[in-house]
């Protein structure tokens, strides 16, 4: 279902992102928010704190450290998968 909300430009370019959506997407003072333009549409999302991604990527890097799968691996296998040849 899709809900609708309007908000007014300042004339510095300023936008209040709505109460209703900023309770949905728990955006309090300070976080950030990123604006993807598809098209002549723009969607709005909530960019995750850099403490929530360390906490998202702690088990990954663990995994990683535990395998000896190192940085200079990773790069390489992304290399690979985009046909890149060695340099």
């Amino acid at each position: 279902m899709s809900e609708t909300f309007i908000s007014r430009i300042t004339t510095k370019g300023q936008v209040t992102v709505p109460l209703e959506l900023r309770k949905a997407l728990n955006i309090k003072e300070g976080d950030y928010i990123l604006f993807e333009k598809k098209g002549v549409r723009v969607e709005i999302k909530k960019i995750q704190s850099a403490v929530d991604f360390e906490e998202f990527a702690r088990p990954i890097r663990e995994r990683f450290q535990k395998a000896n799968i190192t940085p200079g691996d990773i790069e390489e296998a992304i290399k690979w998968a985009r046909g890149v040849k060695g340099e």
